[in-house]
């Protein structure tokens, strides 16, 4: 058996451990956690089109990125939803009754799949459980100025 053929049978086993442990591990596996993955990933993509730089936490923390942008460095929650309850509105839970949302976030990035469209709330905004998201233009609800307003990362 000759060297190039070892090698390639040890890439080949270090490959299938990576395929069968790793990742069943690391693989979303409700519809609700796919949905987050969802909107982390557009995050992320955000992020590196307007040049920031999003760090994911190597521990868990109440916060899914940090972020290093123009602004300094801030600890983002992603939320997401595909929940419609009107025509126009869209909930978020922000945080559960047993649950508390953390008090050292900077942002939290909500973003509704169906619209692909993001809002971006200071922390010290969220009073309740749920947020309500409505997505017309001309809409007076409270979080209307955070619709794709990404100045919180800039200022």
């Amino acid at each position: 058996m000759g060297r190039d053929t070892l090698e390639y049978d040890y890439y080949l086993k270090v490959a299938e451990l990576y395929d069968t442990v790793d990742l069943t591990y690391t693989m979303p596996s409700s519809k609700t956690q796919r949905i987050g993955a969802i909107a982390e990933s557009r995050f992320t993509t955000e992020c590196l089109e307007r040049d920031f730089e999003p760090h994911l936490p190597t521990t868990p923390m109440p916060w899914d990125f940090i972020v290093t942008c123009p602004a300094g460095t801030l600890k983002v929650q992603i939320k997401s939803t595909t929940h419609k309850t009107s025509a126009n509105t869209y909930h978020i839970n922000s945080c559960s009754q047993n649950d508390f949302m953390c008090d050292t976030l900077d942002v939290v990035g909500c973003y509704v799949i169906p619209e692909k469209t993001w809002w971006l709330i200071p922390r010290k905004e969220i009073k309740g459980l749920t947020l309500k998201l409505n997505i017309l233009p001309e809409s007076k609800s409270k979080h209307k100025k955070y619709q794709e307003n990404w100045s919180i990362f800039y200022e």
